[in-house]
């Protein structure tokens, strides 16, 4: 027997050994994936909205020979990286459950993974991968979206634009040994991944969140139980800013309720209430069968249609189509429907985008619903000239405002200004703006204009939109709730408007849901545009320089020429305009970005870092980069800077910042001069509060 097993043996090694051993490499050859990074998100202004952030896992098997030479190194470095000390980590080791193994840290950051890799520690085991990291947290969450674990776009522009931010996994070709180590091919195919492309969204960070703290205060005040808000430029469709409440954070997604993480303002399907009047005025209007001045009879508040009884909200008798705008009268809009028929009613509701998509670049839009008029009964009509009869999702109304704004252009509103290649950063596509097709009249625009500017005056339902020194231009809308066929005692209160009204930059939608202090559009919704638009004067010039017109600044020959050396160069040239020096230029980092520490020089090429060097006004200073080196890794002093400039520094530089109040800076747990730390306190007061220095 033993003989017979030999003499197999050697059958096998010599007959068929040349071909098993080929079988054998073939099945340990492999092709190992080469991930692709996931492309970030941008808002208009270049600010990463979304990005990738490595997760190193950090555990250790104390029982490796040498381990316990360097675990006070160990603990050290992981102490300091994550700020829990030491001793945190020492019990971590001591107190395991494994024998073998302990998991010290779930998420650690680059840098100190670095650190651990130069420290070679025996028993060190770090196993990374990335994750999506949303910076601002909630803010616009429901246009970025979010994502899973395996980074695949679940909602938002993560969902809708998926393949373009995934990129093309690499390959490389690799052999598996008997003991599973992985090692790469020599001379092996090797494709290099294609990182996914950089997005940039129609949005601007501060507007953003100027809407959201707005949106969110409403929804508060009137206890209502959900409120959407969408501002957008009626002349090109791009969205400025667009939010909901209650709202979620997508780095933590799965910890919110599915009602947080809808996106009002694209899927759902309301009924548009006075909003809708605008579609009625249009239609009277093109159509020839009403003008502005046109005298309807209202009555003393009721009016029967056909089978149903029509109230207004006050008995107004003889108005003009002009007063049932301003005033917002059901009987007057529905008398005015009735004079020129179903036909011109549909035909503009159509033009205007209802009862079809807006195909907006955001996933899950609706279509509303419009029905032909041959389905219509008697009393549809009237009805639907008020804003009822028909369903149409927030961003189709605002869509038909921005007509208004426009001069009768139906435009195709978008939130991805373009797309860019990730490793040059040229744009790949560009969005063109374009409009859909002509609504309406240019001439008919102008006629109903004052109408619905007078809406926000003293006469109209809307004076709490009002903005001192701003021309405003809107509707109110107050809906009743329908569910089941049956109209509940809940209302939708909105109101849309446009400013300025002279040459309009911005249309803004707001809607709340069932609040229960109020429901009057002009009582709830109406203050939430106004708060809004007072605060977004500023991020619009134009708009900026018509409301309060530049004044002329008192002529100063010199002045002192403040210390800004060593200060991040965006701060220091706010500082100098701040003081009325011109700055031409600074240098820009590696990344494009001007946060890196300057050093001053004068037009003459002197050194300027003194703060008691006088200089002439009329010098153009300029920024140079500060020496390289150590002293381009310090702490400035950003005491007195206000907490968003300097937070927004310290992160460019990789150091997390810890913020406890507003405003400007008061104190710096680091102190101006020390090595740049991993993580700073600020403390911040008030503006206007005089700083305490140390």
């Amino acid at each position: 027997m033993p003989v017979l097993v030999v003499v197999q043996m050697l059958r096998v090694a010599v007959g068929d050994g040349a071909e098993l051993r080929a079988r054998g490499l073939r099945q340990a050859e492999a092709v190992d994936v080469l991930p692709a990074q996931r492309g970030a998100i941008l808002d208009r202004a270049g600010r990463a909205l979304v990005v990738n952030r490595a997760r190193f896992e950090v555990a250790v098997d104390p029982t490796v020979a040498g381990f316990d030479a360097h675990a006070d190194t160990l603990y050290q470095i992981l102490g300091d990286g994550t700020g829990r000390g030491a001793d945190h980590f020492r019990h971590r080791v001591t107190d395991r459950a494994s024998r073998q193994y302990a998991v010290l840290v779930r998420e650690l950051d680059e840098v100190t993974k670095e650190r651990l890799d130069a420290a070679r520690i025996p028993g060190l085991i770090v196993s990374g991968s990335y994750r999506r990291h949303y910076t601002y947290g909630e803010t616009a969450a429901h246009v970025l979206g979010h994502v899973t674990r395996d980074l695949e776009g679940v909602a938002g522009i993560e969902l809708q634009l998926d393949a373009a931010l995934r990129g093309t996994p690499g390959r490389q070709a690799v052999q598996r040994d008997r003991r599973d180590v992985v090692r790469a091919v020599v001379g092996g195919t090797r494709v290099e991944p294609v990182d996914g492309q950089n997005v940039v969204l129609t949005i601007d960070l501060v507007r953003q969140s100027i809407l959201e703290e707005e949106l969110a205060r409403g929804v508060r005040e009137a206890g209502a139980r959900w409120g959407t808000a969408i501002a957008m430029d009626p002349n090109t469709g791009a969205v400025l800013a667009m939010a909901n409440v209650p709202t979620y954070d997508p780095n933590r997604a799965g910890a919110f309720a599915e009602s947080a993480r809808r996106n009002h303002a694209v899927v759902d399907r309301i009924e548009p209430g006075s909003t809708f009047k605008l579609v009625t005025a249009v239609a009277a209007i093109e159509s020839g069968t009403s003008t502005m001045q046109s005298v309807l009879e209202t009555g003393g508040g009721t009016h029967r249609f056909a089978r149903r009884t029509m109230t207004d909200s006050h008995p107004y008798g003889r108005i003009t189509l002009d007063d049932a705008i301003v005033k917002s009268s059901n009987i007057g809009m529905a008398l005015t429907a009735e004079r020129m028929g179903a036909g011109p009613l549909y035909r503009t509701a159509r033009a205007l985008g209802f009862g079809q998509p807006t195909t907006i670049d955001l996933p899950g839009e609706v279509a509303g619903s419009l029905t032909r008029p041959e389905t219509w009964d008697a009393t549809t009509l009237p009805w639907m000239s008020t804003g009822y009869a028909l369903e149409a999702t927030p961003i189709q109304i605002l869509t038909a405002y921005a007509a208004l704004a426009n001069g009768g252009l139906l435009v195709h509103p978008h939130v991805v200004a373009e797309r860019r290649d990730a490793r040059t950063g040229r744009a790949v596509w560009t969005a063109r703006p374009d409009s859909v097709r002509r609504a309406f009249s240019r001439e008919t625009a102008q006629a109903l204009m004052p109408a619905f500017e007078r809406v926000v005056s003293d006469d109209g339902t809307a004076v709490a939109a009002r903005v001192e020194g701003l021309r405003i231009a809107g509707k109110t809308g107050t809906a009743q709730t329908a569910a089941n066929g049956r109209y509940l005692n809940q209302y939708r209160a909105s109101f849309v408007g446009l400013f300025p009204v002279e040459a309009p930059e911005v249309v803004l939608y707001v809607l709340l849901d069932s609040p229960r202090n109020g429901y009057y559009g002009g009582t709830v919704s109406a203050p939430v545009f106004g708060r809004v638009a007072r605060r977004w004067i500023g991020t619009f010039p134009r708009v900026a320089q018509r409301v309060a017109p530049a004044e002329a600044v008192p002529h100063r020959d010199a002045a002192r020429v403040p210390s800004v050396a060593g200060m991040p160069g965006v701060l220091a040239a706010s500082r100098l305009r701040a003081e009325g020096f011109a700055v031409d230029g600074f240098v820009l980092d590696a990344d494009g970005a001007p946060w890196q520490p300057v050093a001053l020089a004068s037009a003459s090429g002197a050194s300027a870092g003194a703060a008691a060097r006088r200089a002439p006004l009329a010098d153009a200073l300029y920024l140079d980069a500060a020496p390289a080196g150590r002293a381009s890794r310090r702490m400035p002093d950003l005491r007195g800077q206000s907490v968003r400039a300097a937070v927004t520094w310290l992160r460019a530089l990789g150091v997390e910042p810890v913020v406890r109040g507003a405003g400007s800076v008061r104190a710096q747990s680091v102190a101006a001069g020390r090595p740049l730390p991993r993580r700073v306190e600020l403390t911040g007061q008030p503006r206007g509060a005089a700083p305490r220095l140390r």
